[in-house]
């Protein structure tokens, strides 16, 4: 089984409207998660809600309950590098914490958890497969690079301009923002799951014209990022 994620029910309509559903399922509380089929590979899709707290206990019990061999994080992002633009697609190879600070400890990083690595890492030949199928499916503009993920929603300048020059300036390839995807990391290390991120850039950050439609323009991109996890799973298949 395969588990597909994300923080809104927006960010998968696309893929509830290509899933063949079989059953429908409470996973903690109040969240559900559909049941099925997508692309001949069985899978579980859910929504995780909007911050890490929430990302990580949802991941957690889908991975402790289905015991999935992959997770997709989709969704959308914010953009802080000039290289990465509204409307790209970007895939995650590492994942950083922005409000976890141990540093008093001693001995821990910034970001970092006790007992834990100071980043997480992504499958390496997944994130090459899936930038193929990018490129083969889509003219968008696909990037890989490191992922900053926080509690605060953010989509101006200052507060991450502060955070990235104070405390992962020497990062040099972290390039976007979120809300959920430390959390989804945490879960499949501890789990050993592999994960997969593919996010739409839905704003720059600074970019005060696109604030104003940077949701709709993020979605916009699910599409092609449901297509390119198709792909995917037919691979899987094969």
């Amino acid at each position: 089984m395969i588990a597909i994620l994300a923080s809104t029910q927006d960010e998968i309509l696309y893929f509830v409207s290509r899933m063949n559903v079989t059953t429908k399922t409470k996973i903690y509380g109040n969240i559900e998660a559909n049941i099925g089929t997508l692309s001949n590979e069985e899978v579980i899709l859910a929504v995780t809600g909007e911050s890490n707290y929430l990302s990580e206990l949802v991941s957690a019990v889908i991975i402790e309950r289905y015991r999935p061999y992959l997770v997709i994080n989709v969704g959308l992002a914010v953009s802080f590098s000039p290289s990465l633009r509204q409307g790209d697609i970007f895939v995650a190879e590492r994942y950083y914490f922005a409000d976890v600070n141990f540093t008093k400890k001693g001995k821990y990083l910034y970001g970092q958890i006790p007992g834990c690595s100071p980043y997480f890492v992504s499958d390496t030949a997944l994130n090459e497969e899936t930038e193929h199928s990018a490129y083969s499916l889509s003219d968008r503009y696909i990037q890989r690079g490191f992922l900053l993920s926080g509690n605060e929603f953010i989509n101006t300048q200052g507060p991450l301009e502060k955070l990235v020059g104070e405390r992962f300036l020497s990062e040099e390839g972290l390039m976007a923002y979120d809300n959920v995807s430390a959390g989804i990391a945490l879960s499949c290390e501890i789990g050993q799951v592999s994960l997969l991120t593919v996010k739409s850039i839905a704003c720059r950050v600074g970019k005060e014209d696109e604030r104003l439609n940077y949701l709709r323009k993020g979605l916009e991109v699910m599409p092609t990022i449901g297509q390119i996890v198709a792909r995917i799973l037919l691979s899987k298949e094969r």
